[in-house]
């Protein structure tokens, strides 16, 4: 034992140890001491002896991994991130300073592709607002041509093809309640007037909302925020159809019906759409561009908005509220993260209760004041009641549970109920040969035979 203590560590150590023999506690010391000292030189060598691959050769996969490989590869990938950082440093450098002078997608027009966005720039990225546009791809490549029928599924899509039948469905029902014989001319351009300025609306209204759009489940597949249709294409689209629904509405009708239509598509796009970022007022001035169509339809029949142009636009501004109303509650989280100021996210008890009190709205103007007013036959407020008050019984319950089946089934009812009450409408209208314009003297005198009161002095073309 003595001879190996001695091959291993100093000879001074050794002869200590020998020839210290007074106190044997350090003597004990001395040896324990002796002991991990000889495991450390060992352990050393061990580690002396392994391999050291150089740091640019390929480790290779066939032969067992050694710790010195790990170490290695920790290195490696410490050195590779921050390479990558001080690229990203200078990538984002370069970006903030282009992007003053670059816009995101080049518009500039394409002659190989007519009716879809241009290719996007090399060094496009996306626009950092607080609420960013996510930019795809445009669905055709380079050289191709765009199909008639996809052109029209594109123009579909901007316009919102349902909530324009919708619209259009008012004013034609407005023009056969009206109490004239129907023309079916001045129907015609009723409608397709509508048609042509509801679908130029909604157009600017996705343009003004394509970052919005973006980050709703809802909206997120609308063809402005997909890339399907250019800016300028949509601006052009917009335009042609607002100048042929207006010009329409002015000259097959009359031009008090084309100026309804014109302060219709301003009060939608310059009023309704901001506002839905501002304050929850936004539903009471959308109820308002709902409940003018049927009003147009009433105006191109008579010429004029009379009482009954007025109940009628009462009854869509009321029916306006349990149908958005129940339509935004399932998706008031999408419209929170949007940063839409709606009465269903900030307000929820008045998102209720007034879904509730203009359903009560509109069973009163049905049973009561349609008939005082000589607008259809007392028959038709027995016929409304039922369907009336199954829209107040859903409410209620909207009301009460304030749960996601509640209020699917009052926004599914509500597509049923209003072609129902104006089918009703039309069956017990009350037709009239002609509606007499006011005295000069008096005003707007009453006629003996019609209790609708003028209100605007007609005017027909």
């Amino acid at each position: 034992m003595n001879r190996l203590l001695y091959s291993v560590f100093k000879k001074t150590n050794v002869r200590s140890l020998l020839t210290n023999h007074s106190s044997p506690s350090i003597i004990l010391d001395q040896y324990y001491y002796l002991v991990n000292y000889t495991k450390t030189i060992s352990t050393c060598r061990t580690y002396s002896s392994l391999p050291k691959p150089q740091r640019k050769n390929i480790i290779d996969d066939r032969r067992p991994s050694t710790q010195w490989d790990e170490i290695i590869v920790q290195d490696d990938i410490i050195k590779e991130t921050s390479k990558v950082s001080k690229v990203k440093n200078v990538l984002d450098a370069s970006i903030i300073n282009e992007k003053a002078n670059n816009s995101i997608i080049d518009t500039s027009s394409s002659h190989d592709q007519p009716f879809c966005d241009p290719p996007l720039k090399n060094d496009s990225t996306i626009k950092e607002n607080p609420q960013y546009i996510a930019i795809l791809e445009p669905d055709l490549k380079p050289g191709e041509k765009l199909s008639l029928g996809k052109l029209l599924d594109y123009y579909t899509r901007l316009g919102k093809k349902n909530l324009t039948i919708l619209v259009a469905s008012t004013t034609a029902y407005g023009f056969i309640v009206a109490p004239l014989p129907i023309s079916i001319p001045l129907l015609v351009c009723a409608t397709v007037g509508t048609v042509l300025t509801s679908a130029s609306a909604n157009t600017v209204n996705q343009l003004l909302e394509i970052p919005y759009d973006a980050q709703m489940k809802r909206t997120k597949n609308r063809v402005l925020v997909l890339g399907q249709v250019s800016y300028k294409h949509a601006v052009g689209f917009a335009a042609v159809s607002l100048i042929s629904g207006v010009g329409l509405l002015t000259f097959g009708c009359n031009t008090l019906t084309g100026l309804l239509g014109l302060i219709n598509f301003l009060l939608y796009t310059t009023v309704y759409t901001p506002m839905k970022r501002i304050h929850i007022v936004n539903t009471w001035l959308g109820s308002i561009v709902g409940a003018i169509p049927p009003v147009m339809g009433w105006v191109a029949s008579t010429g004029t908005i009379d009482s009954g142009a007025l109940v009628l636009a009462y009854l869509l501004y009321a029916w306006q509220f349990p149908h958005f109303n129940s339509l935004s509650w399932n998706i008031r989280t999408e419209y929170g993260r949007a940063g839409y100021k709606m009465m269903c996210v900030s307000h929820e008890r008045l998102c209720l209760i007034t879904s509730l009190r203009y359903s009560i709205m509109i069973t009163l103007c049905c049973s009561l004041l349609t008939p005082y007013i000589d607008m259809t036959t007392w028959l038709f407020a027995f016929d409304t009641l039922p369907i009336n008050l199954y829209l107040i019984y859903l409410s209620y319950d909207f009301y009460k549970k304030q749960d996601s089946q509640s209020s699917r089934r009052l926004f599914r009812y509500s597509l049923i109920h209003l072609p129902l009450l104006l089918t009703l409408m039309v069956i017990h209208r009350k037709v009239k040969m002609s509606i007499s314009p006011p005295s000069s003297s008096k005003g707007t005198a009453m006629n003996e035979e019609n209790k609708i009161l003028p209100i605007i002095v007609k005017n027909r073309m």
